[in-house]
């Protein structure tokens, strides 16, 4: 059952002992896990090769799974809420732009997107109340887009993206 693996600059072996008897007393406290059940390896990965193989590599590719990143905690629900108008161009765009995002990035595919139709659901639509404009989107209470009269096609789907982004943080 947990196994936990540590990735970081070398360190001494007491560092790593210490580290990883932490985590191990942490697991038994507050996991509930028997000893045997627990799995926990480390890896030294050099500064040299830190971005490439880690950043843009392992850490990129699972940043839908990360509790922790770059210092902050990740909320574990990635939702947005989208107001829309069925007969809305921009809102059409919106929606092209997502599906775009969704299929040039997998990790933009763990962001649950719920549509809210403004006429069909007013009763949904009614507890967001500063926006006038449509597509807007959310990220719980706060307004991260509101789309705009003129706005094209490369503004909302960079809209869309930050709204994406934000989402996963």
């Amino acid at each position: 059952m947990p196994y936990i693996a540590i990735k970081g600059y070398p360190k001494d072996e007491e560092t790593v002992r210490k580290v990883a008897e932490r985590i191990n007393e942490t697991l038994l406290e507050l996991w509930g896990c028997p000893q045997a059940a627990i799995n926990i390896s480390y890896e030294a990965i050099s500064p040299d090769v830190w971005d490439e193989r880690m950043e843009r590599g392992e850490i990129a590719q699972n940043r839908d799974k990360m509790l922790l990143y770059a210092g902050e905690w990740m909320s574990r629900e990635k939702k947005l809420t989208i107001l829309h108008l069925d007969n809305c161009p921009y809102c059409h765009k919106a929606r092209q732009a997502l599906a775009e995002l969704q299929a040039e990035n997998p990790a933009y595919r763990a962001v649950i997107v719920e549509w809210i139709e403004e006429e069909r659901e007013r009763e949904a639509a009614s507890r967001y109340t500063d926006y006038y404009y449509v597509p807007t989107i959310y990220a719980g209470d706060k307004k991260l887009y509101e789309a705009h009269p003129g706005d094209n096609y490369d503004k909302i789907k960079a809209s869309v993206k930050a709204a994406l982004a934000a989402a996963l943080r």
